[in-house]
């Protein structure tokens, strides 16, 4: 296979899930696509989808068993997420019966860090989809609890709507991941200073 092709091949689609840049609550918010526009994309349509996040994540080392209850809930507790990070990033309020849903994933038995036979890095062990969610709960609730809590930003892309927490050193990151919004916001400002009068050649 050809280096070109390879990079195809590797090229990532809309239905894939974002991880890259991400904080584990927030990319679990991001299955949720294009906020900002009339019609989100969903990339969690069937409790296949969420089998197979749970795996990406390295929450579990096979794809566990999902039921359309278990999509119901994990539905829930992406929706919970995403507005208690929209109300910090906006500096408002956060809804109690959002905590609740949150506190309520977070309670059930987590995912557990164990070390691998190598003695050098670890993996997630734990009992199916309750103890990803309960991971993912956890993660938001130890991050609101965290200094980096100020540093929770509102993604710059009108279209994308998603939480991320800002960990550059000046705090001045404007989107989730430069690999997808902050790529695309670069390419609409090539285009338009092409359109602009002054990157048009004046005749001699």
């Amino acid at each position: 296979m050809s280096s070109q092709t390879n990079q195809l091949a590797q090229r990532r689609t809309k239905a894939d899930f974002r991880f890259k840049d991400a904080r584990l609550c927030f990319s679990f918010a991001a299955t949720l696509g294009d906020r900002g526009k009339p019609q989100p994309y969903e990339r969690l349509v069937r409790p296949a989808d969420l089998a197979r996040w749970c795996l990406k994540s390295g929450g579990v080392g096979a794809l566990p068993s999902c039921s359309g209850l278990d999509l119901v809930r994990a539905k829930e507790l992406r929706e919970a997420i995403q507005r208690i990070g929209v109300a910090i990033a906006t500096k408002e309020p956060t809804d109690p019966n959002d905590v609740a849903i949150v506190n309520r994933a977070a309670a059930k038995p987590p995912l557990v860090p164990e070390l691998r036979p190598n003695g050098e890095s670890k993996r997630w062990v734990g009992n199916g989809v309750n103890a990803v969610l309960s991971w993912v709960a956890r993660d938001l609730i130890s991050l609101c609890a965290s200094p980096l809590r100020v540093r929770i930003r509102m993604c710059e892309n009108p279209t994308c709507g998603v939480p991320f927490v800002d960990t550059s050193r000046a705090g001045e990151r404007r989107w989730c991941s430069m690999s997808t919004c902050g790529a695309l916001a670069k390419k609409r400002a090539y285009r338009t200073r092409l359109r602009s009068p002054a990157a048009v050649p004046r005749p001699s």
